[in-house]
């Protein structure tokens, strides 16, 4: 009996191991900014997936459009759509007022694009808005007022003490 069951596990383990594991076909992996420059030559050329936040304002020139993508890194990837791509319409992009629109693109990364001298770059075949950008909540902190006006006295004192001609002693 202990043998049947030793025999079937390791049946179980070899149809696990050796099993093919399905891939979803036609949809490239997502990848993000640090993966894109890390392994820039693995990924060099080939097609992948890249999401992030509309970044400044977009760039249209004659032949596409540039938008700057930040997926959260804290660093930025450059894409290019071309004009004979479908370009959606980007409502909002990131400010210290708005949160940008959050955008899905699928594309050729180049590590160094020759049609734009050297730059590390995705060229867009599909993209897609995700979420809607909104407006960013800025408001205004009372304990920061509070403490600009009294550094700001402070300073006026001490810059009145400094400069402050001191009254001179006239003989009669």
């Amino acid at each position: 009996m202990k043998r049947l069951w030793v025999a079937l596990t390791v049946v179980a383990l070899a149809v696990l191991i050796f099993a093919p594991v399905p891939v979803r076909a036609g949809q490239p992996l997502l990848l993000s900014t640090t993966e894109l420059v890390e392994n820039s030559y693995k990924w060099d050329g080939k097609t992948v997936s890249f999401k992030g936040e509309v970044l400044q304002d977009l760039m249209v020139r004659e032949d596409g459009t540039w938008m700057n993508l930040s997926d959260g890194n804290n660093t930025a990837m450059g894409v290019f759509v071309p004009k004979d791509v479908a370009m959606p319409v980007i409502a909002r992009v990131e400010d210290y007022r708005t949160i940008g629109d959050v955008v899905l693109v699928t594309g050729v990364f180049h590590r160094v694009c020759v049609q734009h001298q050297g730059e590390t770059d995705i060229h867009a075949l599909n993209v897609t808005v995700v979420t809607p950008g909104s407006p960013r909540e800025n408001p205004i902190h009372l304990d920061r007022v509070l403490w600009l006006v009294v550094l700001s006295g402070l300073l006026g004192l001490v810059m009145w003490l400094y400069y402050r001609k001191p009254a001179r002693a006239t003989k009669h």
